[in-house]
């Protein structure tokens, strides 16, 4: 795709660019299937400036952008936090408590409980 032309090409435009900026360049260009020149005329040709429309819907992306980056951030130090308590997390230890406190209970017949479930009771 080139871009139209309306009058002979006489005059020349020259600018200073990095070495990965012309290799950027010329690979937008080559995925663009145009030569260089024609690239960089239609980019400039296309180029505007962001009415007020477009700069309020680009400030109101911000915002949710950073918003959800608030949450995002909020969320990871939570489930961080919950990685910690799970890896700190001694399942032996909580379950000698809970056997503890079972045992320490009066008003649960522990013999029948596993004669009624065919256990026995050690």
């Amino acid at each position: 795709m080139a871009t139209q032309l309306g009058s002979a090409r006489t005059e020349r435009v020259v600018f200073l660019v990095s070495a990965s900026e012309k290799r950027r360049i010329a690979d937008n260009a080559r995925l663009a299937e145009m030569s260089v020149s024609d690239f960089i005329r239609t980019a400039a040709e296309l180029y505007t400036e962001p009415t007020e429309s477009e700069r309020a819907l680009m400030s109101d992306l911000l915002r949710t952008l950073e918003e959800a980056n608030g949450r995002t951030d909020a969320a990871l130090a939570r489930l961080h936090a919950v990685e910690e308590r799970a890896s700190a997390f001694d399942e032996a230890a909580y379950r000698a408590k809970v056997r503890a406190e079972l045992d320490a209970r009066d008003d649960i017949d522990w013999d029948a409980t596993a004669d009624a479930l065919g256990l026995s009771r050690a």
